[in-house]
């Protein structure tokens, strides 16, 4: 049965995926470099805080401090709105935090206006179309509407939260007129090792032999959404 903790404290793999968001913004022209202000959304465990504090100035942030590494940064809770002043930040890192929100929109208002206008926005999420849900580890059922997903979930003792799943589709209609949206999922399908990134041997092999305009045409299908959010 999957582990339901306040905040979002999951431990595995952390490294790793700081190590992609860092080689997704080399590759997209936003390297980070020393002497940036960074904001970690959602912060968890503290790792990907932790590695990023190496290259820029860290805050992490969260509904609770469960933080297992990086212990001496900067922490601050948060709950609806943002406890920073407007443009404080180079970039915000969301990696799994927005479908655990009551209102997605609202926080990417808030990510859009703590970012300062050259700034950008890492944000991960899993895909609500695709079939297996990761955070009550049940095929389908996800794709019921919001409220009776959850009460069947929390019915089987797989959840004690509701969770709004998010499609490429809702998320570009959250950012609205906020933010340019540009999808890196399936760019790192093509090109795992460089991302930091391990999938199962049979899907590097079907992704290998598929062409590139299938490999696009199914970015809305994809298991996990990885988006760049650049201000309007």
């Amino acid at each position: 049965m999957p582990i339901h903790r306040q905040g979002f404290s999951a431990t595995q793999g952390r490294h790793a995926k700081a190590r992609k968001i860092l080689a997704i913004l080399e590759r997209a022209g936003h390297a980070v470099s020393r002497g940036q202000d960074i904001l970690d959304l959602g912060t968890g465990s503290g790792h990907i805080a932790l590695n990023l504090s190496q290259l820029g100035r860290v805050i992490a942030c969260d509904v609770v401090d469960q933080r297992t590494v990086g212990k001496d940064l900067p922490f601050v809770q948060v709950a609806d709105r943002l406890p920073f002043p407007d443009a404080s930040f180079d970039l915000v890192v969301s990696n799994h935090v927005i479908e655990h929100v009551a209102d997605p929109a609202r926080q990417l208002a808030e990510i859009r206006r703590v970012l300062r206008p050259d700034g950008v926005a890492y944000l991960a999420t899993p895909n609500r179309w695709w079939p297996w849900e990761v955070h009550t580890a049940l095929p389908l059922l996800h794709y019921l509407p919001t409220t009776a997903f959850f009460r069947l979930a929390r019915a089987l003792g797989r959840s004690t939260e509701p969770l709004q799943l998010q499609s490429l589709a809702s998320l570009r209609r959250h950012a609205n007129n906020r933010f340019t949206v540009s999808t890196w999922h399936q760019k790192l399908l093509r090109n795992p090792a460089e991302y930091s990134l391990q999938i199962p041997l049979w899907a590097e092999t079907l992704v290998r032999i598929s062409p590139n305009w299938l490999i696009e045409r199914t970015a809305t299908m994809q298991p996990t959404l990885i988006c760049l959010l650049r201000p309007r």
